[in-house]
């Protein structure tokens, strides 16, 4: 596991997952996954109630994926004096294989970060 601390995962709404408590070590990689993930498990699992669907919008309906309904925002919860750049990448496209990737480009560690999973509808 990349990420040091230990995950404190608040369900704020039936649509926002609030992620505190770790950080990122440099040059390292971690991952978040549905609970309904399966094969390696992530590093963090968010909770049973938090559940994005594929959905179709517009008419006629096109299908609207996982990597596009659901949004990760973050901010560091300490100013360290050389900012790190954390890159993202969503993977997936059911609930068994989405994968948000958090990729640390620094040699050093992050600061802790706070971190917001939302679902799109």
């Amino acid at each position: 596991m990349a990420f040091t601390g230990t995950a404190v995962i608040t369900q704020i709404s039936d649509s926002i997952v609030r992620i505190t408590g770790l950080s990122l070590a440099g040059s390292a990689s971690g991952t978040i996954g549905l609970h309904t993930q399966t094969g390696s498990p992530p590093d963090v699992i968010l909770p049973v109630a938090f559940q994005p669907q594929i959905y179709a919008y517009g008419n006629p309906g096109s299908d609207v994926a996982l990597a596009d309904s659901i949004q990760l925002s973050m901010d560091a919860t300490a100013t360290l004096a050389v900012p790190n750049q954390v890159e993202t990448n969503k993977s997936g496209t059911t609930g068994a294989d989405f994968r948000i990737t958090l990729h640390n480009t620094s040699g050093t560690a992050t600061s802790g970060i706070e971190m917001y999973v939302k679902f799109h509808t």
